[in-house]
């Protein structure tokens, strides 16, 4: 795998901005041309436990119309894919805190648009990082800067990922990149698609991958698990691509009533014809979490974080009691939870509220 410099990265963007007079494209939503119906949900309640033993989980976070995922192997590494936009950072960071996670052991940005970096920053200055995963993929945005300068003030290097780069786990687990198998213009068609199986089990993680990405991909993708492309949109999860995932349940990260009519009824249509069984939606089911054993397969959704002892302010990295009211009262897209040791938030750079005065 290729490693680069984060440093080396900024300054090279800004030569390229300032030599070329290029203007790097933006992202621009495809028009809603056909809504997507709510289809009726499963019934996750009733989804069968698995015994306890070594499970792999997965938890496809509500963060609005964005994508995050966090997954826990079994022996206690963990990943995070993409950490939605700023606003929704702190519900990151609380699931990861509030699970017991002190490091992130691999983190993927899948490509370098806001609904899938822009919460990316904070979680790199609230936890220890270990691995960083991207595709060699850039934009002029703020967010796509912010995280590119936390990584860098940590002195991490990444992994420029392409199709046929692979990750061994220490479980047993083995992660595979299928994509991208070019960078171009489309800053979505350069997604890094990764397929992760578990004793034959099998996720894949699509980022914002359309139609055209998807027929680039020459690997096999064949899963149990999918998470659909583009939050949904009528420009990915074509027909070719499902019949070669041939998934049995598919999930759908997206905001309630998001603006651009996410889920698209197209896309929804080719996934229910391809074999699909049951389509799972954050805006209607909140985070939804996908457990396995590499036998069985059960999902339950609405975690929420529990037990924890402070209240984060994330952008002044300050930490508060739970009474403290300039915690209680603070701004909903600054505040986390943590149920981490003062030593340990402290060791992330977090500094201890003047008035509150926390102490274990």
């Amino acid at each position: 795998m290729k490693l680069f410099r984060i440093s080396i990265i900024i300054l090279s963007f800004v030569l390229v901005l300032l030599l070329s007079g290029c203007d790097i494209p933006q992202y621009v939503p495809p028009f809603a041309s056909s809504l997507g119906e709510e289809t009726e949900q499963p019934d996750v309640s009733q989804s069968s436990q698995l015994p306890s033993g070594e499970q792999l989980k997965v938890h496809f976070i509500d963060v609005g119309q964005g994508d995050s995922a966090f997954i826990e192997f079994p022996d206690g590494e963990c990943m995070l894919i993409d950490a939605g936009e700023w606003d929704y950072s702190g519900a990151v960071i609380s699931l990861i805190d509030c699970l017991g996670y002190t490091k992130i052991d691999h983190l993927v940005a899948t490509h370098p648009h806001s609904d899938h970096i822009g919460g990316m920053q904070a979680v790199v200055e609230c936890f220890e990082i270990g691995e960083v995963y991207m595709p060699e993929a850039i934009t002029d945005t703020s967010s796509f800067i912010g995280l590119l300068e936390a990584l860098d003030e940590k002195n991490l290097s990444v992994t420029a990922v392409s199709a046929g780069e692979k990750i061994d786990f220490n479980c047993g687990a083995v992660g595979r990149f299928v994509a991208p198998v070019s960078i171009v213009e489309d800053l979505n068609n350069c997604s890094a698609v990764l397929h992760l199986d578990y004793k034959g089990k099998s996720f894949l993680f699509t980022g914002d991958a359309e139609i055209p990405e998807e027929a680039t991909i020459t690997a096999d993708i064949d899963c149990d698990v999918l998470k659909v492309g583009h939050h949904g949109s009528y420009t990915s999860s074509g027909k070719t691509f499902l019949d070669m995932a041939s998934p049995s349940i598919a999930v759908i990260s997206c905001g309630k009533d998001n603006e651009y009519g996410h889920p698209h009824k197209d896309a929804l249509d080719r996934l229910n014809s391809s074999g699909v069984e049951s389509i799972y939606r954050t805006d209607l089911l909140g985070t939804v979490t996908i457990s396995t054993d590499g036998n069985a397969i059960s999902v339950s959704n609405g975690y929420e974080p529990s037990g924890y002892k402070w209240i984060l302010n994330i952008r002044s990295k300050k930490v508060h009691t739970l009474e403290c009211d300039s915690g209680i009262e603070m701004k909903p897209s600054n505040k986390a939870y943590s149920v981490r040791s003062l030593e340990e938030l402290i060791n992330n750079g977090f500094a201890l509220c003047g008035s509150c005065d926390p102490e274990e």
